[in-house]
This record gives structure tokens, sequence and C-alpha cells, in this order.
């Protein structure tokens, strides 16, 4: 399966999770390396928009990353295990259950629903797990943001 992520250009290569690591996100608590992934280069072009914190961060060079992810290191994560009302609770609830995937069931990539886009998915990798080594870069693209993103900051 090919998966996009987009970053800083300067870090489109850090295929580390340093990012997630420093920081935290929906689904790693801070210090839990994690590499944030997408079905979609626009679905990750939205979740980076969201996550913008100033104009000036549009205004960066940013870079695609296309992976390919072996389906069999991909595991779901059921819909049961999902809390209804996920995309407004505390994270721990959500980095419990990424934890329990990477490191009790050693799964390498594990696939979560967009709080975006109903229907559409990101893939949480991680790095530290042996099969990583099974993942490939297909493609690494510079890109640019258009300027009425920065508009519609208003």
């Amino acid at each position: 399966m090919l998966v996009y992520r987009i970053s800083r250009t300067q870090y489109i290569h850090d295929l580390n999770g340093t990012g997630a690591r420093l920081f935290g996100g929906r689904w790693n608590k801070p210090g839990v390396s994690a590499l944030y992934t997408s079905q979609h280069k626009s679905l990750a072009m939205l979740e980076l928009i969201v996550h913008f914190n100033a104009r000036e961060a549009l205004k960066l060079d940013y870079s695609f990353l296309t992976l390919e992810i072996p389906d069999h290191l991909i595991v779901k994560i059921p819909e049961s295990l999902i809390p209804s009302n996920w995309e407004t609770l505390n994270n721990a609830i959500l980095w419990k259950i990424t934890e329990d995937y990477f490191y009790k069931k050693n799964a390498p990539a594990i696939c979560v629903p967009s709080a975006l886009i109903d229907g559409e998915f990101n893939y949480i990798i991680n790095p530290l797990n042996a099969a990583f080594q099974e993942i490939r870069t297909v493609l690494i693209e510079s890109t640019r943001l258009d300027n009425r993103f920065e508009k519609s900051m208003n």
C-alpha cells in the first residue's frame, strides 16, 4: 500500500519519528516514536494545515514522501476499540491503543480513522519495529502550499 507524508523539506528524510517522539500527537504520547502518514496526499496536506500554529509556517518549504508498506505489516485498529467520541477525548486513551499495538502486539503500522474526513484513514508507522526495514521509500517530491491557505487563516 502506498501512503503519504508531508513534512518540512529539511526533515523529509527523517524516518525515525523524531517530531512525534518529541511533541506527541493524537495517537502517540511524547516519548513514543511514530511516523504519521495518510492514505492520500490531500489528507496528508489537510492534516498539516489544521496543525499550523502560524502564518509563517505556510511560507516554508515542504515535501511529500511516498512510502510503500507491505499490506501484511498493517493492522487496522478495530472500530470496537475506538471510543465514539475519540476525536474530542483525552489523547491518553488513543495513546494506549497505539502503545498496545506497537509494543504488545508488535504491529509495524496501524490503520486509524481520520479525524478530518469520515471514511479516510491515516497510517501510523512504528519506526522502531524490526519490520520497518520492509517499508520502502518510493518518491520524495517538493510541493508548494497555495497562498490561498494563508488568506483562509484570517
